[in-house]
């Protein structure tokens, strides 16, 4: 059984906001039509859940406002700007705080997903995720251990059966490591996760899940004129952190990143991350990383004419790898990627 994912679809679930809403669950007959296009399921969750119970069964809360304003120069970037970080972490906590999110909430809603999904297709295969922390980059290695404990956690929730059949990963939430002065990245230190606090985090994970013989799955997005894009490239070239890392060109969504579509398309090709000339960042792919691209559609596409010709430059340039590398669609919301399915269908085939 393949680990790789190489017809999936990204099923957003647990909550969609910070104003205590949870997206649509499909009903069964959904999902019926669902698997009958692929049977690769990612399940998503979208929010920061900030509370969670550690391994001796303590309550915790990984970020408070103490440790924010407790945050010294050495923990980020550009210490200059300290005290503006400080500043922009305090308005992020705002929400997140309010919304009191434990990451249990997430690993029942999608372990009933992935009940759901094995009763009405015994062979799916299925993906859960550790969650995202992209407001407080600097922080994120407090995270490292709760994301660790996360995967434990969706160990003993999930059936046996499901385990050991039908989960074939996990799934790093988080789609860049960002600097512009929240983080340090020295790219000449991979075996020290770059001097950064993000990449710390995705390590802890992975050694997590490969202890248990699972598949460490990232979806990053590329923009070739972002620094995050040049830190992705070093992170999947030079470290082993992930098994698989399907790269969203965000063309679909950004009519600007017109290069994106050919640059991923030369990262497929070439097995490793490149930049817009086509040269692989870092100098060298030292990793046995495989490298595949996302497909990305919404209801943009049923409702803006000029949406339409963005998706079939996606299926232009990505087709000769349908089937052979690492893929998985963004539809947005499961009410839009259960509209898109017949397109997505038609692809796939």
């Amino acid at each position: 059984m393949s680990t790789l994912m190489k017809k999936g679809v990204l099923l957003y679930t647990s909550y969609n906001s910070y104003s205590n809403t949870k997206y649509y669950n499909p009903t069964d007959e959904e999902l019926s039509r669902l698997l009958a296009v692929t049977d690769e399921i990612l399940l998503i969750p979208i929010i920061v859940f900030n509370r969670f119970t550690d391994r001796n069964g303590n309550e915790i809360e990984v970020v408070t406002r103490e440790i924010i304003d407790s945050m010294t120069p050495d923990m980020v970037g550009d210490p200059n700007r300290l005290e503006t970080i400080k500043k922009e972490y305090h308005a992020t906590a705002d929400k997140i705080l309010k919304g009191n999110y434990h990451v249990k909430d997430y690993v029942d809603d999608a372990n009933a997903y992935a009940e759901r999904l094995v009763a009405i297709k015994k062979d799916v295969k299925i993906w859960f995720s550790v969650p995202m922390c992209e407001c407080w980059h600097a922080l994120t290695h407090l995270f490292a251990s709760p994301w660790a404990d996360t995967v434990d956690l969706i160990k003993n929730t999930v059936r046996e059966d499901i385990w050991n059949n039908n989960v074939q990963g996990i799934y790093f939430s988080g789609e860049d490591v960002v600097t512009a002065g929240y983080t340090r990245f020295d790219n000449d230190k991979p075996d020290e996760n770059f001097n950064n606090p993000i990449v710390y985090a995705m390590r802890t994970v992975s050694d997590r899940v490969r202890s248990f013989g699972k598949n460490m799955l990232w979806i990053p997005y590329y923009h070739e004129a972002a620094s995050s894009s040049k830190n992705m490239g070093h992170i999947i070239n030079l470290t082993d952190i992930f098994d698989t890392a399907i790269i969203q060109p965000s063309f679909f969504f950004n009519p600007a990143r017109v290069d994106e579509i050919r640059i991923v398309s030369d990262c497929v090709r070439k097995q490793a991350v490149v930049d817009i000339n086509g040269e692989i960042i870092g100098g060298k792919k030292v990793s046995n990383t495989e490298i595949g691209f996302e497909m990305e559609i919404d209801h943009q596409f049923f409702d803006r004419e000029e949406y339409v010709p963005r998706y079939y430059a996606y299926e232009k340039g990505f087709g000769e790898f349908v089937g052979s590398r690492p893929t998985a669609y963004y539809a947005g919301a499961p009410e839009t990627m259960l509209k898109v399915l017949d397109v997505m269908d038609k692809y796939y085939k």
